[in-house]
């Protein structure tokens, strides 16, 4: 005989626990507005009230009767192995309540739909005495939350903000208060641009409203749309849309203004990479899932994919909607459009300023930089025939020229693009160690450009240690090793 003993939760553990799910509160708002938006509002507002210390959010969408408001306020009230609408933002059914909960002890919900009204509340501090039970309030005590709402609607009340004014210090707490505010509106900004854009959302926060931030930056006529990809999951039923980007060259903005708006709140190398929208609401945001690294040859490289609801489990979504996985039937197609779209990226953000010698519609010799393929990878060097540099080096005597060639060689070599390896991205073949001809005039020229920043490094009074491990960390010349080792060590004055 099998007994069943029942183990209920401990209510005041339990919420205690979901209050540390990992939330801030730029992303608790806006799984709260996920609600607002499934709710086919067309017209969202989030007040920072610093005056009464809460944070409210309303909005005109459908409203709830007072049974799906009891249901909605139950902790885990959707199944997340249920097929949801097509353009439903939930999860687990946790969201609004989670995400409450990790901002302030009393969650109070205040609907009307259908001229009905009803409310209902969730307050940490009566748990002890109270349990699972929510509060039901009169009328009159809901009377200033009711007047935000018009015909239809839900109003979101959060109090008794531990987690958001939490240390003191008055004139602290209302500083950071309004620092978050501004925080959170250019998150949502982001988060819901495509809602912003497409939809005619209008979100405003204390009264502003919030202007969408697209990271493809669209209105750019120099943003390259590289090839889009469909991609089927396993069963047929989930599709994934593959869309990548290449921003423009910070030439192509018309200001430096516009240039630092399109990098976006947090720069331009974190918002590089990967944009997931789950049902067109962000949800990743600039990560390269461990494929390759950030580096600043990537930073016009942005790619966005569409997900559905129904690719949750494949796609491992969690409780704040803020992590995925990539599945493997999708793998390989992503990955191949990051190689297709940071390879881009690389030629753009190292292409103006510099000089090809195939590129053939170059009007003069007056560019900075010249870029060669040599050894299997791209390298750049100065211009040593540009118009103020002969004049400068006219006006040196022979040690004076040999002087400044070792002061370019180390510009050429140290350079930041040179060193943060831009070079090693303009192409994707692997390279076998060099082994230089010592025969070709090339290497006889590398080798006499050593003997001279040798001569010109140790007669201006570095050390040998030293000249040697500055030439050896010169890109131009690693693959000359064992020749710079011995023409320091021969070196005579």
């Amino acid at each position: 005989m099998v007994e069943k003993i029942q183990s209920i939760p401990e209510a005041r553990l339990l919420l205690a626990s979901l209050r540390s799910v990992g939330y801030n509160v730029e992303t608790a708002i806006a799984d709260i507005i996920d609600n607002c938006i499934s709710a086919r509002a067309h017209e969202i507002k989030i007040k920072f009230d610093w005056e009464k210390k809460r944070i409210i959010i309303f909005d005109d969408g459908f409203g709830m009767s007072e049974k799906e408001l009891i249901e909605n306020m139950r902790i885990g009230s959707s199944d997340p192995s249920k097929t949801r609408h097509k353009d439903d933002l939930g999860r687990f059914g946790m969201g609004m309540k989670t995400a409450a909960f990790s901002l302030g002890k009393k969650l109070t919900v205040v609907t009307k739909s259908d001229s009905a009204v009803s409310n209902a509340s969730w307050d940490l501090d009566l748990i002890p005495e109270i349990g699972w039970s929510l509060i039901i309030r009169d009328e009159s005590e809901i009377y200033e939350f009711l007047s935000l709402i018009g015909e239809q609607g839900t109003v979101v009340v959060i109090e008794n903000l531990d987690r958001v004014i939490d240390t003191g210090d008055e004139n602290k707490d209302r500083i950071k208060f309004y620092k978050t505010a501004e925080k959170t509106e250019k998150h949502l900004a982001l988060i819901f641009h495509r809602f912003i854009e497409e939809d005619n959302l209008v979100l405003k926060l204390n009264g502003i409203p919030i202007k969408a931030w697209n990271p493809f930056i669209l209105e750019n006529s120099a943003t390259q749309e590289l090839p889009e990809e469909s991609v089927f999951s396993d069963t047929g039923r989930s599709e994934v849309v593959i869309q990548p980007y290449v921003l423009p060259h910070k030439t192509k903005f018309a200001s430096d203004d516009a240039y630092k708006i399109a990098g976006g709140p947090k720069g331009w190398n974190y918002h590089q990479g990967i944009y997931i929208y789950r049902n067109r609401r962000l949800i990743i945001c600039g990560t390269w899932f461990d494929y390759i690294k950030k580096e600043p040859a990537y930073n016009l490289a942005r790619i966005k994919i569409d997900i559905t609801s129904d690719s949750d489990e494949e796609w491992k979504i969690d409780i704040k909607k803020s992590t995925a996985s990539l599945p493997s039937y999708v793998r390989e197609s992503v990955e191949r459009a990051i190689d297709l779209c940071t390879e881009k990226s690389a030629h753009v953000y190292n292409s103006r300023g510099s000089y090809t010698k195939y590129n053939v519609s170059a009007p003069n010799l007056d560019y900075v930089w010249e870029q060669r393929k040599k050894n299997g990878r791209y390298v750049f060097y100065i211009n040593r025939k540009h118009s103020l540099l002969n004049n400068i080096n006219n006006q040196l005597d022979e040690q004076g020229k040999l002087t400044l060639s070792a002061y370019l060689a180390l510009v050429e070599n140290f350079a930041p693009f040179m060193q943060s390896g831009v070079t090693d991205f303009l192409h994707k073949e692997k390279v076998d160690a060099v082994h230089p001809d010592k025969n070709s005039l090339e290497y006889q020229m590398q080798i006499k450009d050593l003997s001279d920043m040798v001569s010109v490094f140790l007669s201006r009074g570095f050390s040998k240690e030293e000249t040697q491990s500055t030439l050896l960390d010169m890109a131009n010349y690693r693959h000359l090793r064992e020749e710079i080792i011995r023409l320091v060590e021969e070196y005579n004055d």
